[in-house]
């Protein structure tokens, strides 16, 4: 990825940049300070994934996702730079992921913006987004998931977050345990980077917001935090702050879709997600049809065993990616006292199943990402000619 930006022009360093990494809570976050940064007046880009629907949703401008044609212009200036690096050495040439880092980069030189608010894909040390140089690091969460990639271990994934913390620039951390803590602090001492935390900010302190979820308003403290430390640079008016933290839109994140039925769309992709799940179910203080679709089966454990608390029914689906779990491997994680009724779904399907619910219920749909982003396809009626050919970036 150095390489490759290099030889692009380093288009990176053209912008401030705000870098946040976590297990979970780190696309909220990116959403809320764009939100908030657009309010106060600021030119503001911001990278996140994975998309729900539209490619497009990855790189946006002020809320605007850059069109299909735009990403095409920025592809073309990659394309061949990408290839060149394939033929002078085997096995150089950049993932899907670096094209779309890449391509973030030179749209957000391009609109000028004021500052790009980035989301780490994967880790933190060896993601691609880690070649900038931002005036804050944040580390959201830090739970066991990817330990194929990250490490077995919370102390390993931690230290693979932290590889964002950059020399001299501040950090600030989320709600993470105390060993988690001490890594983040060693090394943040290390390369001599200010260290800020909201850990000790109590219930009644927590910022508010739109977005449903006790774990929201530490996402949203987070972000307020975060707007404090770069004050100096990037002034902001506390209550254009709060307002814009009230109006926050993430697809897909407790989305409620009013209409009969009624359909709520949460993804919900590791055991730490899955807390935050409940603490919503809890809420609703109704039993709905839960939706489930789930990548690996070590995720889904405790996924399962929440829904199973709170469904009515339970429609299993095989997620259109390789890690799916099987129906095979969903079912055999239902408790036995589960006495719902389950079905094993199609995804192909979906759109005559939705038009024939019941209009009284309440249908939660949750698990992977990609399941979220299929189901809002059929919602929307959107067109398989509208998406982004994937194989013009190969």
């Amino acid at each position: 990825m150095e390489i490759l930006v290099d030889l692009i022009g380093n288009p990176q360093t053209k912008f401030p940049v705000i870098h946040v990494a976590g297990t979970n809570g780190k696309g909220s976050v990116c959403s809320m300070l764009s939100s908030v940064y657009q309010e106060n007046g600021y030119n503001v880009g911001l990278f996140t994934s994975p998309h729900l629907i539209s490619l497009g949703e990855r790189i946006k401008v002020n809320g605007e996702m850059i069109s299909n044609e735009e990403i095409h212009e920025e592809i073309r200036t990659i394309k061949p730079i990408a290839e060149m690096m394939e033929k002078k050495t085997q096995g150089m040439h950049p993932t899907f992921f670096e094209f779309m880092t890449a391509a973030a980069f030179l749209f957000f030189e391009k609109k000028k913006v004021d500052l790009a608010i980035l989301e780490t894909g994967l880790g933190g040390r060896l993601d691609s987004t880690n070649v900038v140089f931002p005036e804050l690091s944040i580390i959201t969460t830090i739970s066991l998931d990817h330990c194929d990639i990250l490490g077995d271990t919370i102390e390993e994934i931690a230290a693979e977050k932290a590889g964002i913390i950059k020399s001299e620039k501040p950090v600030l951390v989320g709600w993470v345990e105390d060993n988690v803590t001490s890594i983040i602090n060693e090394i943040a001492k290390r390369k001599r980077s200010p260290l800020y935390s909201v850990a000790s900010w109590d219930e009644k302190e927590l910022i508010e917001t739109n977005l449903k979820g006790f774990f929201q308003r530490q996402n949203a403290t987070l972000a307020y935090k975060a707007t404090k430390i770069l004050e100096s640079r990037f002034p902001v008016v506390d209550s254009l702050t709060r307002q814009a933290l009230k109006k926050v839109r993430i697809l897909g994140r407790w989305q409620e879709i009013i209409g009969k039925p009624k359909l709520i769309l949460d993804a919900c992709h590791n055991s730490a997600g899955s807390k935050c799940l409940e603490q919503n179910l809890i809420e609703l203080n109704e039993k709905p049809q839960i939706w489930l679709g789930v990548l690996g089966k070590e995720r889904a454990v405790d996924i399962v065993r929440v829904v199973s608390k709170y469904a009515s029914s339970l429609v299993l689906f095989e997620v259109s990616q390789p890690r799916s779990c099987t129906f095979k491997e969903l079912r055999s994680l239902i408790p036995s006292k589960f006495k719902g009724e389950i079905i094993n779904f199609d995804l192909d399907k979906a759109a005559y199943y939705l038009s024939n619910l019941k209009k009284q219920q309440t249908i939660l749909i949750t698990g992977s990402i990609y399941l979220i982003g299929d189901i809002l396809s059929i919602i929307r009626g959107y067109e398989k000619k509208n998406k982004f050919n994937l194989s013009d970036l190969f």
